[in-house]
C-alpha cells in the first residue's frame, strides 16, 4: 500500500515540476488544491520515491521471510 501511495506522491510532486520549469504553471491534481512552491513539488517527489522503496523493501523483506 506505501508503494502504490508513493507512486502517486512522487507522480504529483514530478508533474508540479516539470509544469513548473516547462510550462506556465504546475501539472496534476494537487495545484487544484493548494498552491506550492517548486521546492515542496521537490519534497513531494522524493518522499514519493521514499515510500515506493519502503514499501518494495518491506514486501521484498516479508516474501523471503515467508520462503525460508
Amino acid at each position: 500500500m506505501r508503494a502504490i501511495i508513493g507512486f502517486f506522491v512522487m507522480v504529483q510532486g514530478g508533474l508540479g515540476l516539470a509544469g513548473l520549469f516547462f510550462a506556465d504553471g504546475p501539472w496534476g491534481v494537487l495545484r487544484h488544491w493548494v498552491e506550492l512552491p517548486w521546492p515542496a513539488y521537490g519534497a513531494l517527489f522524493v518522499a514519493g520515491a521514499a515510500l515506493m522503496v519502503w514499501g518494495e523493501s518491506d514486501r521484498k523483506r516479508k516474501e523471503s521471510g515467508a520462503a525460508a
